[in-house]
């Protein structure tokens, strides 16, 4: 797999499309309540190598959302199963999003909830550490408020209702890579193990290699309970997902003649299963978690020399191939520009450059970020031009940037 400039050394392996063909010409689809695959079980193999848990088992489904659900079902399940059917509600934090069906949305805290709230519920109770950069704390005060946040949502809901608390590791399209202070992760999963409430990663954005870890929360000691993942596991070649879940949860379904009974008509589908295979192989292989590392450093380096003029972004954020600017009115202030990560994508994809727009609510002020997340396969030389065309686009969003109204 080539860089955007071709000058990757060595044999390219199998490409993704390759994979693809060679399974198209044996076999298409097996319903996963009758039959196993031999991708699919190629694939959990994989996947339990690289799992941030111990003894991991894997699900997999077509989008982030459907994994999101299946998630939902395991956590309800799982206290079920150990006789504490009254552990069913979910805690979820803002802003966040973590999907468009009305599960996965109701765990989310972003504007795509507003056309739906009435019929939605109301979990996104607990702030994101980080999300308010207009609070001016320091790391230690911003992990100590965000872990407050999370233990008094299950205090005040109580602890025998909790089944799950629901995270990214890194804010994605909600926040645009707010990255949690040192020990806030670790200090949810201390929450979770003292009140007895699964951790559940949603990594659909920061799996496979984005954030310079195979996955965004390995970053931290912590370990989820469950992870949920999309995106990147296929490249875009075909839709697919699925969650990994830790061997202590994993066991009580194993134990059971039914297992999992959940999930939908292409649940483990051979084809997305051998090319998620493929695509795991070629980031394992030439070593594209620690190439993003380095590559996501020059990013950074360079989207910091840019905001550094600027007194329109008030925060560059990000980790590897996952970085965030926050648009600001000004750095005194750094009430939030409105309109402005619409305008600055506007300005960027004027000059070729696709990024990303995330307004978001926070309380009553529309944050306003863009996020950027170059694929993994890019050189330095890409790097260098994206950061050109960013300037570029910064440039003009300093020179107007407000929209003239009459």
């Amino acid at each position: 797999m080539r860089g955007c400039h071709g000058d990757e050394p060595g044999p390219l392996p199998p490409g993704l499309v390759e994979a693809a063909k060679r399974q198209l010409d044996q076999l298409t689809f097996s319903y996963r309540f009758s039959f196993s695959n031999e991708p699919m079980a190629d694939l959990c193999g994989l996947i339990r190598e690289i799992a941030p848990m111990e003894r991991a088992s894997a699900f997999f489904n077509s989008s982030g959302s459907e994994s999101i659900e299946s998630a939902i079902h395991m956590a309800i399940l799982y206290w079920r199963h150990l006789g504490k059917p009254s552990k069913i509600e979910l805690i979820s934090r803002f802003p966040s999003y973590h999907g468009s069906t009305l599960g996965a949305l109701g765990l989310s805290s972003s504007r795509w909830r507003e056309a739906f709230e009435l019929v939605l519920e109301k979990n996104a109770v607990a702030q994101v550490p980080g999300a308010d950069i207009r609070a001016r704390r320091s790391d230690e005060a911003e992990c100590r408020f965000g872990l407050e946040q999370i233990e008094d949502a299950i205090v005040s809901r109580g602890a025998d209702h909790v089944a799950a608390v629901f995270l990214e590791p890194i804010s994605g399209a909600s926040a645009a890579a707010v990255v949690p202070p040192a020990g806030y992760i670790d200090g949810v999963r201390e929450l979770c193990n003292r009140y007895g409430v699964l951790m559940i990663c949603d990594e659909t954005i920061t799996g496979f290699g984005r954030t310079g870890e195979w996955w965004g929360s390995s970053h931290w000691r912590g370990k989820p309970d469950i992870v949920t993942f999309a995106k990147g596991v296929t490249s875009g070649i075909t839709p697919f997902s699925g969650m990994i879940v830790a061997g202590n949860v994993a066991d009580v379904f194993l134990e059971r003649p039914e297992g999992f009974p959940w999930g939908h008509t292409f649940s483990g589908n051979p084809l997305g299963c051998a090319i998620a295979a493929d695509a795991i192989r070629t980031i394992r292989d030439e070593d594209l978690v620690t190439r993003g590392r380095a590559l996501g450093e020059r990013l950074r380096a360079g989207m910091d020399a840019i905001a550094a003029p600027s007194q329109h972004i008030g925060q560059v954020r990000g980790k590897g191939l996952l970085q965030g600017m926050e648009l600001v009115t000004d750095r005194d202030s750094l009430e939030p520009l409105a309109g402005a990560s619409d305008r600055l994508a506007a300005f960027a994809k004027d000059r070729g450059l696709m990024i990303y727009s995330c307004p978001t609510p926070l309380g009553r002020r529309m944050i306003e970020a863009v996020l950027l997340a170059p694929p993994l396969i890019v050189d330095e030389a890409d790097i260098d031009e994206i950061l050109e065309r960013l300037a570029d686009a910064v440039r003009k969003l300093d020179a107007c940037p407000r929209v003239e109204t009459t």
